[in-house]
């Protein structure tokens, strides 16, 4: 029989969307029919090339289409990324879209963002910075160590600090967390709780000796009979210096987030168009830029957990952590919820600073209120991601517009008023 005869065109060319080889698509079709003959892995692909079912063909994305990808994607978020970061955004956008893989060349990318961008690119081909860790580093597996670190470049003058988790052996970030100021709570609850929750538990946490990770540390310290080797410490704690996993990111993320940022929130401030002596301002500053940050912040971790890590050891982390996982995945039951971790904490005898704020903020006890200005906010002012935007190619003005906006708004619903 032959194969034309057993299965539906469709139904090949879905397989192949799939990245499924010859190989692989014979032995799924045997196992469907098994006992027929006219399904070899050389039968398919003569059925596919008769069809014209070639899978780099499926696969192909045309030089318009990229093109117009990165134009979109240098309007939307600078021109800070090259090659290798561009090839990671593309990658996520193209998966998360469709179910078909796409695989865009960096040279294709290269040759586009010459064009594009041309002095962005000339910039990136002088610089010689070599980026390589000169410190022998030492993950064999996905779940062996994950690595938290904090960037405070937004804190101390505009109240917006970065956390992020990342897996020490794909170099692949976990979790990322945006906050006013650090907060152990904040922390536990939006970051390593939810880790643990998706990826598993790790053998061991590394980070400094900042406050701020106390419940991560103490949680770690609680289900460390879970782990996959038991062998090691289930925490450690090192100076910044030493946490070179986590550190490394930080560039990255300055260099296409917070220094735009902080670029124009420092342009504000010269030009005495905002006042940071005013705790309702400070609020508005913090709140605002938060949000605009989160956009920048987003896809670059997207950008990176897809693009290639070059080096005898690189590679495409989500690819790796695929690979190589070995993370213990936990009953839901077993990771205690933030106020079962609060209360076991402070029974032990510890102290956590549970004031998450900064500035001041009239209603802040008024949950409906709050719902109220941030539904109206959104009806009055672009989208995050058009501010964001805005800021990376140096125009402060919606940025500026919105902060205005959050205080009027806040004003008006002010019980005080």
């Amino acid at each position: 029989m032959n194969l034309e005869e057993i299965v539906e065109e469709t139904f090949v060319k879905e397989l192949i969307e799939k990245k499924l080889s010859y190989k692989e698509i014979s032995k799924r079709i045997q196992r469907l029919f098994p006992g027929e003959r006219g399904i070899s892995a050389r039968s398919v692909r003569r059925y596919c090339s008769e069809r014209g079912l070639n899978p780099k063909s499926l696969r192909w994305v045309s030089d318009g289409d990229i093109k117009g990808m990165i134009e979109a994607n240098v309007k939307q978020y600078g021109h800070f990324y090259g090659r290798r970061m561009m090839q990671g955004t593309l990658r996520y956008q193209l998966n998360t879209n469709s179910q078909q893989y796409h695989e865009i060349s960096q040279r294709r990318i290269a040759k586009v963002l010459q064009e594009v961008a041309p002095y962005a690119y000339e910039k990136r081909t002088l610089d010689l910075l070599d980026r390589t860790n000169p410190i022998p580093y030492h993950a064999p597996y996905f779940g062996y160590k994950v690595h938290m670190d904090q960037n405070e470049k937004l804190a101390q003058s505009f109240g917006v600090t970065h956390i992020h988790a990342l897996d020490g052996c794909s170099r692949m970030v976990l979790g990322f967390l945006s906050i006013p100021k650090k907060n152990p709570i904040l922390i536990y609850k939006y970051l390593f709780r939810p880790l643990l929750l998706q990826y598993g538990l790790f053998e061991q946490l590394r980070v400094d000796h900042g406050t701020e990770f106390c419940l991560c540390i103490f949680v770690q310290e609680l289900l460390k009979n879970y782990r996959y080797d038991q062998r090691r410490e289930p925490w450690k704690q090192t100076t910044s210096t030493r946490n070179y996993r986590a550190e490394r990111m930080w560039p990255e993320e300055n260099q296409r987030v917070n220094y735009p940022l902080k670029r124009a929130l420092c342009l504000l401030l010269e030009q005495d168009m905002v006042n940071m002596e005013d705790p309702l301002t400070v609020f508005a500053v913090s709140w605002v830029t938060i949000h605009v940050s989160k956009v920048g912040s987003e896809n670059m971790i997207n950008s990176w957990n897809y693009h290639r890590i070059p080096g005898p050891k690189g590679c495409v982390p989500v690819e790796k952590m695929k690979e190589s996982n070995k993370a213990v995945c936990l009953p839901q039951h077993l990771i205690p919820t933030t106020s079962e971790v609060v209360r076991m904490y402070e029974e032990r005898g510890g102290q956590l600073n549970t004031d998450p704020s900064i500035g001041y903020d009239p209603i802040v006890h008024f949950q409906g209120l709050q719902d109220s200005r941030e539904n109206m906010f959104h009806l009055k002012n672009p989208t995050f991601e058009e501010i964001f935007s805005d800021v990376v190619h140096g125009d402060v003005h919606t940025f500026l517009s919105a902060i205005q906006s959050f205080i009027e708004i806040t004003q008006m619903l002010s019980p005080s008023n």
